[in-house]
Formats: structure tokens, sequence, C-alpha cells
């Protein structure tokens, strides 16, 4: 099975380069750019545990009294990012009593809600494009902050500006931050003419997966204008990477699978608890 699965990633997956950066050409980028958390979402796999708190996930304190929110902006902070801006709306309120003017973290942080309704990361990125939280004229980094980053060899920030940066070089206008396929949940099987040759536990499926990571260039905020609306909830992934991909203007950039977290429902709550515990995050 692995030599099928390792034939099939050869088929459908080709890393990229990432450019050779400076330290001064990363402060210039981080100067350049906003931050924008994607903190609006309901969370339903977690409800349990925000419902009894009144508190968004990713403002839910873990066992050394962090936030994922918190961690995710120390990260961009120490490689020379200082603007962020945070999309609420469900318990919108709780996020802003983590984070304030974000002066505690030595950043800035200003905040985007959803109008009425929650819009999805399409819609509130152009509702934070109309109303100045996002300058059009800035770079923009979105990332989810309920996907962790985990014992990242080097600096992540510096790794998917190069990475951008290899791409804006080709003519891209965005790059989606991915790892090269996922575990696969269930039980792997071979079966060859009805008969199990083959048993895998939770074989690696090596199909490249977002990871809530991606970097936009502001050529492509005409994009969120024309195509999200706010009278429904969509997000980007959906709509716009197809576009871009049929135009040849999305880049990726690959990070290690291990170095990845997705902490949506409670097994990933309590793996993240743990590697907390643990000293190993």
């Amino acid at each position: 099975m692995r030599a099928e699965l390792e034939h099939f990633k050869q088929a459908i997956y080709s890393p990229g380069d990432k450019a050779a950066i400076s330290q001064d050409d990363l402060r210039s980028f981080a100067e350049q750019c906003v931050v924008a958390l994607a903190v609006g979402g309901e969370g339903s796999r977690l409800k349990a545990a925000t419902e009894a708190q009144q508190t968004h996930k990713t403002a839910l304190r873990l066992p050394d009294g962090d936030t994922m929110t918190e961690r995710t902006i120390r990260m961009y902070k120490e490689a020379g990012f200082r603007q962020f801006v945070a999309l609420v709306f469900h318990y919108a309120q709780s996020v802003i009593d983590v984070l304030g003017d974000g002066s505690h973290l030595g950043v800035h942080v200003t905040y985007s809600h959803d109008p009425e309704r929650p819009v999805g990361r399409g819609g509130a990125i152009r509702n934070a494009i109309e109303n100045g939280s996002i300058p059009r004229t800035k770079y923009l980094i979105v990332h989810n902050p309920d996907d962790q980053i985990i014992g990242y060899q080097g600096s992540f920030p510096h790794d998917i500006v190069a990475g951008h940066f290899a791409g804006t070089r080709q003519g891209m206008l965005a790059t989606a931050i991915v790892v090269d396929g996922t575990p696969y949940t269930y039980t792997g099987m071979q079966i060859q003419h009805g008969i199990v040759e083959h048993i895998e536990m939770y074989p690696h499926i090596p199909i490249p997966t977002h990871v809530g990571v991606t970097v936009f260039s502001p050529e492509v905020y005409s994009s969120f204008i024309e195509l999200f609306d706010l009278s429904k909830k969509t997000d980007f992934e959906s709509v716009l990477f197809p576009l871009l991909a049929k135009r040849k203007q999305l880049y990726s950039f690959t990070i290690p699978a291990e170095c990845w977290l997705s902490v949506n429902d409670p097994k990933g709550l309590a793996k993240l608890t743990k590697l907390i515990q643990d000293g190993q995050e």
C-alpha cells in the first residue's frame, strides 16, 4: 500500500522553492503586512467547551494560561510582525478580552466585526478591506489560530514569506501553506477481488492539504470585492482558490506535517493540551 501511495504522491505533488531572503527583507515585508486572525467561526465541534465558558475556542485558556490566539501572535511578533486584525463574530468579546489592543504582547491589534451575521472567511476579509482594517496597499497573512504550528525548526513566518516571494516572482498572487498529506483517520485496507490483502492503521494519504494559513499580495483584494458579498457565509478556499488555481496565480509552500496541529475538535484540543503539559509545544 505504501508503494502505491508513494507512486500516487509523485503523480500529484512536486514542491516549489522558497526564495533566499534576508532579515532585512523579512523586516521590510512585516512592516508592509497585516496578519489577520480568523477567529469568528462558531467552532461547533468544541461547542461543549466554548458554550460552558461563553468563550471563542481560540480564547480558551490552555494549561499554561496561554491561548491559541496569543500563541499565534507571539510567533509572528518574534519575526517582526506588529500589525494584527482579529476577524470576529461568535463570542467576539472573549477574544477582545484576551487580546485587548495587543500592547501586552508588544503588537497592535484591531478588530473587524462581521456585519450582523457570520459571513465566513471570504466575507470577513472583504469586510475588513472595505472598513480599512486591512489596508489595500499592504500584504496580508491570514492565519486561523486553531491551526497551531508546533515544533517548527527555524522561523515559520520567515519561511512562508520566502515561499511567497518565490511565488510572486512567477506571477503568483497568493501562497497557500500546505503539508504534503495527512493521516487517514480510519483503518486502511488494500483489497483485491474482495479479499483484504493488507491492513495499514491510519495510513498517510499524500494529498497536499491546506493548513489554514495563506499569504496574499495586495493585487488580490479586488477579487475579494468581486467574489464575496456580505449576505452569504463563504470561505475563500472554496471560491477564490479555484479561480486563482485556474489562472495559475496560486503558489504553495510546504511545511512538515508533524508541525501542524488542527485544533477543531476535543481530540485536537486534548493533543495540544498534552503537548503543552509535556513541554513539547
